[in-house]
Parts: C-alpha cells; structure tokens; sequence
C-alpha cells in the first residue's frame, strides 16, 4: 500500500534551511508526496527521545507512511543506514538505535540495510535534466546524510519503490536505555523523554508495571522512586491531585510519567533524560 505521506522527525529544528532543503528533496522525485512535520525540535543529538517519538506516532499514521527519522550524530562515519518495515509502514533512519522502541515493542520489526548505490542511482536520474554548474551530479555529503540519502529514500518508499533501495537483513544497533533491568524487588527503568509539559516520560510500560505488582492488583503495591520522587499510587488523570501536586499516571502512549499538575517535574525535580527511577513491589 502507498500512502504517498512522508513523516518527518528530526533534530535540526527551524531555524536553518535543514528541514525545508529536506522537504524540496523528496518533492522533487515526487511532488505528489505529502509531508508531515512530525517534529525538529528532538534536542540536539538526543537518539533516546527520538526513539520515544518515533514510537508513539508509529501506529497513528496511514499504512504505506515513510518515516524519515534524522537525528544523527555519527553522519559521516561507519555507522549505518537502515530500512525498516513495521506494521505495514516504513522507516528510513541511520542505524544508531533510533529504532529501539519499535523494535522492543513490536516485535515483528524487520530491518534491512539501505542500498545507497540504488538512491544515488535514482537521484541522477531524477536530477539529469536540471544539473547545474553547482550540482554537475549527486553525491553523497559527508555531513548531510538527511538531504542526500535518508530524504531520496524515504520517498521511494512513500511512492511504492522500497525493493529498489532494500538490503540485506541486519540487525540493528539498539539502545539499552530503553529496556528496563530487573532490580531487586522490581525494575530500574529511565526518563526517555520531557516533553513540553515537563511530564518526565519513563521506559516503564505499563506492562512492566503489572509484572512487578503481581498480585498486588493494580492499585498499589509498589514504590516509584526517583531522586526525591517518591510514590505508591498511580492516578488516572492529572486532576486526581491539586494544582501544583506531584504524581505519577500512564501517559497516552502507555509508558510511566512523572509529571505536576500544571507544572514541570523536569523544573522541580531536576529531573533530565536518562535519570533513573525504580518501580519495587512491597507487602500491603
């Protein structure tokens, strides 16, 4: 299925041409492509908050989406390019664990390495009638994988021509931080992502949190603990507590947060991505 849709998710942010240089890329080989702005704005750099994202938009595209995800801080090196296909939807990525959550949460995730001869091969064709002194030929930028590879691919696949620029099987470079690790009573887990709100987003899903509480029920018979943090119930909504209140809930994507009634955890507690937290089951 081709839904001719190109979501983006990246780390440049807006303010330099990045984004649009992107954008005018994929239109190029199809103008009939339409663009989603998933977001720029993954901190510099930030590989875990990126694979946070990438996660919770995953299913709430048309099948047939091309997912260009750029947040790349060894552009230039060794490390490599992937193509992924997952849930009948495509991702289009460096292969330095941005892929992580999706691998862990669905499992029947396949990647594959992406042929960067074949797009170079598409993009001269797709440009021969329009070279100019300035682009005699494509090639492949040292420090612009997001314009020259990730973006010509990304619209191969939203247009139906994944085989094309498809390779071998791989498996793909993961980040530990986004699985728990068995801790005592419980699990140690970590904040992969503050959002605007400052909600601090944990790797702890909510079935990580029934395993732990066993026959506790779902209430209670645990402890959250983070720095300063510390709490034993797990509320439905933010207005269970009073302005100003800490608490912990699931958040929409299914994932344990910290978060202050209309107010910033991440300001209160200090807290930043990669700070630990515990969930441990005690006797009632």
């Amino acid at each position: 299925m081709n839904s001719r849709i190109v979501a983006l998710l990246t780390d440049f942010g807006c303010r330099d041409g990045y984004t649009g240089i992107m954008k005018g890329v994929i239109l190029s080989q199809d103008p009939g492509i339409r663009i989603i702005d998933l977001t720029h704005d993954i901190d510099p750099h930030d590989l875990i908050s990126g694979a946070y994202i990438l996660y919770t938009a995953w299913d709430h595209f048309p099948q047939g989406t091309a997912f260009c995800a750029v947040v790349d801080p060894g552009v230039g090196s060794d490390r490599g390019a992937l193509l992924a296909e997952i849930n009948d939807r495509y991702l289009i990525a460096p292969d330095n664990g941005l892929i992580s959550l999706l691998i862990r949460m669905i499992p029947s995730t396949a990647a594959y390495a992406l042929r960067t001869d074949a797009i170079l091969e598409v993009q001269s064709g797709a440009r021969s009638a329009s070279w100019t002194t300035l682009a005699q030929r494509p090639s492949l930028s040292r420090t612009f994988h997001g314009r020259d590879l990730f973006a010509p691919a990304a619209a191969l696949c939203a247009t139906g021509d994944s085989q094309r620029i498809r390779g071998n099987p791989i498996q793909p470079v993961l980040l530990p931080a986004v699985v728990p690790e068995q801790y005592h009573r419980g699990l140690r887990g970590q904040i992969l992502h503050v959002d605007r709100f400052g909600n601090c987003i944990s790797s702890l899903h909510r079935t990580d949190l029934d395993k732990v509480r066993g026959n506790q029920g779902r209430d209670g018979g645990i402890t959250i603990q983070a720095g300063s943090f510390q709490e034993h119930i797990i509320r439905k909504t933010y207005a269970e507590v009073a302005i100003g209140a800490p608490l912990c809930l699931i958040g929409s994507s299914g994932f344990l947060e910290i978060a202050i009634r209309e107010g910033s955890a991440a300001k209160i507690f200090g807290f930043t991505p990669g700070q630990s937290l515990t969930v441990t089951s005690y006797e009632s």
